[in-house]
């Protein structure tokens, strides 16, 4: 998230982002500030300290090789949209779709080993649920939160001000 501060510092007038995101935060019990992961080849950390969440944009990845174009995928390999890097999540996860149509984000199961959440309700395999800003969800043990363009600024804000007290 900490990149995302920095851009926001920058360029205040400027979008952050132009989608959705997911933010996930490590719980505050298996993560200290101080603690320094292992970068991946990109060069971003892949996992979230309890200091700085990871922030992955709720898109398509262009020149993946990831043959499910339905929607966004979500999993523990390099084939999907949006890696997790945790063994709770399992190599295809899950995939999030957005219908223009409706206006509307959708979750779905993609017959995950550890399931997946929405809010506390564990969705069955193949089910496809509507997905609003500033809902729960977790790939496993992984949690995060569903957020827009405008919830990334706001919950931006938030920290900086809870970090300046």
């Amino acid at each position: 998230m900490s990149q995302y501060m920095r851009k926001l510092l920058v360029k205040p007038t400027e979008p952050l982002v132009h989608t959705h995101v997911l933010v996930w935060e490590a719980p505050p019990s298996q993560s200290s500030p101080n603690e320094d992961w292992a970068p991946t080849d990109a060069g971003l950390k892949s996992r979230p300290s309890a200091a700085d969440p990871l922030v992955f944009l709720v898109e398509k990845v262009a020149g993946r090789a990831n043959p499910f174009a339905m929607g966004v995928t979500v999993g523990r390999v390099e084939t999907n949209d949006i890696i997790v890097d945790d063994g709770s999540v399992s190599r295809f996860h899950a995939w999030l779709q957005y219908d223009a149509r409706q206006k509307q984000w959708w979750l779905c199961d993609a017959e995950s080993k550890n399931g997946t959440f929405l809010g506390a309700q564990q969705l069955k395999p193949n089910q496809k649920v509507p997905l609003n800003a500033g809902d729960r969800v977790k790939f496993g043990d992984a949690s995060m939160v569903f957020l827009s363009p405008e919830g990334l600024v706001k919950a931006i804000q938030e920290r900086g001000s809870a970090s300046n007290r």
